[in-house]
């Protein structure tokens, strides 16, 4: 057993040798080309056996209880009653309303308001747009939780996104894992997937606080985050918890492999002291490094004013260096143009692209596959069979490492790569069943899997 430890070691060193030639995120915008060093189906022969090491400890637990499983802390960035927080609010709601922006109330939901406008499904006797949640989570086991926090992912996506983050250390990867696993399982991900965007407070979709629009020079999602838009007092923290949750799981759509990061724009403009929420900023940084590792391409830090750096000398030694090494200033359209092509980058900042956001209401009929109860049951049916085979197959990949068996482990980490394919394609039509639509599928941008950014960018 010290063998195969000291060997594992050794194969860590080595990788993190390799990765330490990663291209710096300037780099790669002047030569147009991503890195995609260390991503699926672009490993090299030492990672994917620390890969293999990874899928052995997951493995090894995959029937114990999740909680029975050791791992890092699961920290709370911000400490709060989360009940007590949603009680006050709803009395502030009662008792003093006030508006907060274009007719959406404080504490006003999107299925508020969609109630309020008289949008309601044929589906259901009293016009609910969405079926009441139903969890898929089976038992208490990893099993069932890792494979919900994988859902439409490739298998190993998700889990090479830990490995990378803690520089290959299967050990350190693996506690990472399973804490983002129990922290999903503890805010109820899940059900807030299964909403979509009905739950998020009304006045965070309707100002687009938060939107994805365009890709980067390099193919990555560019979200556009303007600060001058938020206000602490507009919503309650859990609802902003929420809003950030949802954003971070529907993001997760609009990457494809190789392209497995976005490109964060904070806009700054018009920017004031009265728009600072350090409880936001917490809460924002911890589930970037902690629960969405490997997700940020780089963070352009846009039109800041003159007193913002010494806001960022308090922020950036919150940051994870890795996180803090992608983050880039700019202060002039121009200097957005080294990361973003005029075609990709909004009028308003200096492009061609004449879109401005408008958020899309939910439509009455748009989440009927989700009240086919039989239908889910047999996606779900086909998806578990999938998940079987593919784990069958990781198992015998993991024992061709083992055993030294290089032509044997070959052939399996081909048979694994068509699985995974197969349990990704199965897992995309579960989730027509589990996740209610949202503004990118509205907007025609996310269609059966596919991104096309081209549905709503406006040019003369």
């Amino acid at each position: 057993m010290s063998g195969l430890f000291k060997a594992i070691s050794r194969q860590r060193s080595q990788v993190n040798i390799a990765g330490s030639g990663r291209e710096a995120i300037t780099t790669q915008y002047t030569k147009g080309r991503l890195d995609t060093s260390g991503v699926y189906r672009n490993l090299s022969a030492i990672e994917e056996k620390v890969l293999a090491d990874m899928w052995s400890r997951i493995l090894g637990d995959y029937d114990q209880p999740l909680d029975s499983i050791a791992c890092d802390p699961i920290v709370r960035p911000v400490e709060y009653d989360d009940a007590a927080s949603r009680s006050q609010a709803k009395e502030a709601q009662e008792t003093s309303p006030f508006e907060v922006f274009g007719g959406c109330m404080f504490n006003e939901t999107v299925a508020d308001k969609c109630q309020e406008l008289g949008i309601k499904s044929e589906s259901s006797a009293g016009g609910e747009l969405v079926p009441p949640f139903v969890s898929q989570i089976s038992d208490k086991t990893l099993k069932s939780a890792l494979w919900l926090a994988v859902r439409e992912d490739h298998p190993d996506v998700f889990v090479l996104r830990f490995l990378r983050a803690r520089k290959w250390d299967v050990d350190k990867a693996y506690k990472m894992i399973v804490a983002a696993v129990k922290w999903r399982v503890q805010e109820n991900v899940e059900e807030i997937i299964w909403f979509g965007d009905l739950y998020n407070d009304a006045s965070l979709m309707w100002k687009g606080v938060s939107y994805a629009h365009g890709k980067d020079r390099l193919g990555q999602p560019i979200v556009w985050s303007g600060s001058c838009l938020h206000h602490q007092k507009d919503q309650s923290y859990p609802q902003l918890k929420r809003y950030l949750i949802w954003m971070m799981e529907t993001l997760r759509q609009l990457l494809y492999t190789p392209v497995e990061r976005v490109c964060l724009i904070m806009d700054l403009t018009d920017h004031s002291s009265a728009n600072m929420d350090w409880p936001f900023v917490k809460t924002f940084i911890k589930f970037l490094e902690a629960y969405y590792p490997e997700c940020l391409g780089v963070c352009i830090v846009y039109n800041g004013p003159w007193w913002f750096s010494g806001v960022w000398k308090l922020i950036s030694p919150l940051l994870d260096p890795v996180v803090a090494a992608k983050v880039q200033f700019a202060q002039k359209p121009k200097d957005l143009l080294e990361f973003i092509d005029e075609k990709e980058l909004l009028e308003i900042r200096g492009g061609k692209d004449k879109y401005t956001y408008e958020y899309v209401k939910p439509e009455g009929n748009e989440n009927q596959l989700m009240f086919d109860q039989e239908g889910r049951a047999k996606a779900a049916q086909k998806l578990e069979a999938l998940q079987e085979q593919f784990v069958a197959a990781t198992q015998e990949w993991v024992q061709a490492k083992v055993d030294g068996e290089d032509g044997r482990f070959t052939e399996a980490s081909a048979r694994r790569l068509e699985l995974s394919d197969q349990v990704k394609q199965a897992a995309e039509t579960k989730d027509k069943y589990t996740r209610a639509r949202h503004f990118y599928t509205r907007t025609g941008v996310l269609h059966n899997s596919s991104v096309d950014w081209s549905k709503i960018q406006i040019y003369d």
